[in-house]
């Protein structure tokens, strides 16, 4: 059997463009004795692949090599198997990646049940974005009924995801984002509390400002997936006792080392008595379960929405991938394979 894959082709120089990467196809050998064939439905351009493609600078998982398929999260069926655990026919969740068809093992794989709300979801909100907005929001953030919550990049899949968790737990969700049609989807229908628009707020200074019309009191937790002049922002509008969740830091993905803001607030952590900790989702692996069972709840009653921008063909990833770091793109990034 042939497959194509898109591989790291060159690293890139800068913010990341289509040419970085290149499209393969490849000979699968006959299936051996314990793995089983998938053939990937959805493929996801994850936006938190940008900082392994360095080579050697990722922070939590190894740089990708030249020549490597393109790793993130995927939806896909069994076709062929010689491993006992699983059936031809099966749904499956997991790390396939840029590819139209994979041999696996089978670990870590998480079974698609048949009467899912939505098979794509567990490539999305059922899968890496929503799991971090579960954790984070009540693991790391430890939010509890009557907090104000401050989400930035709000309209993303992980923003969004733990806005609502946030509304369902009882806290005030505020939500930053930019663009008229994200602004007003965070309001009217993930149910937001409060937005503000980050455009045009380029310096700390004034997303403060925004940040203090609608959170007058101060802000209980912070989740942050932008990192810059946001965080320091918001460290600045932070309660006393406050926590900082940090998920992402969009803001400096594309940025050399020297060149990466940072925070330049940390003075504020000692008066204020503030809480800084980062966000690793595979760390809750055990329990993702737990969560996918508590969102699909929520799915269903319609207390959580998501969106989704989906593309057609694997040959689509690597613009799709390069759109959405420049914000391009609203909802999780999918291309549909088969």
């Amino acid at each position: 059997m042939k497959s194509r894959h898109v591989v790291l082709a060159r690293r890139p120089d800068g913010a990341p463009v289509p040419e970085d990467f290149r499209l393969e196809t490849r000979e699968l050998p006959a299936l051996p004795e314990g793995r089983v064939l998938v053939q990937v439905l959805y493929a996801t351009a994850n936006p938190g692949s940008r900082n392994r493609l360095g080579g050697g600078g990722a922070s939590y998982a190894r740089g990708m090599e030249l020549g490597e398929t393109m790793e993130g999260p995927a939806v896909g069926r069994v076709i062929e198997s010689r491993n006992s655990a699983f059936k031809v026919g099966e749904l499956l969740s997991g790390p396939f990646g840029w590819a139209e068809h994979v041999q696996i093992s089978g670990r870590g794989m998480r079974r698609i049940p048949a009467d899912t709300p939505s098979i794509s979801a567990w490539a999305g909100i059922l899968s890496i974005p929503g799991l971090t907005g579960y954790f984070g929001l009540r693991d790391v953030g430890l939010a509890k009924a009557g907090d104000t919550v401050l989400i930035s990049s709000a309209a993303g899949p992980v923003g969004a995801t733990a806005g609502q968790i946030a509304r369902i737990m009882g806290c005030r969700a505020i939500g930053i984002a930019s663009g008229a049609e994200k602004l007003k989807w965070l309001r009217e229908d993930a149910g937001f509390d409060a937005v503000i628009d980050r455009a045009g707020a380029n310096s700390v200074e004034a997303m403060a400002e925004r940040i203090g019309k609608v959170a007058a009191s101060g802000v209980d937790m912070y989740f942050d997936n932008v990192g810059g002049v946001t965080l320091d922002a918001a460290i600045a509008c932070m309660k006393p006792k406050g926590r900082i969740v940090v998920s992402g830091q969009i803001a400096d993905y594309n940025a050399e080392p020297s060149g990466r803001y940072g925070t330049r607030r940390v003075y504020e952590f000692i008066g204020k008595r503030l809480r800084m900790e980062g966000l690793v989702v595979f760390d809750y692996a055990q329990r993702y379960d737990e969560a996918t069972d508590a969102m699909v709840g929520w799915i269903r009653d319609g207390r959580l929405k998501f969106r989704e921008h989906i593309v057609e063909g694997l040959d689509a990833l690597p613009a799709l991938f390069c759109a959405q770091l420049r914000g391009e793109v609203f909802g999780r990034p999918l291309a549909r394979l088969a």
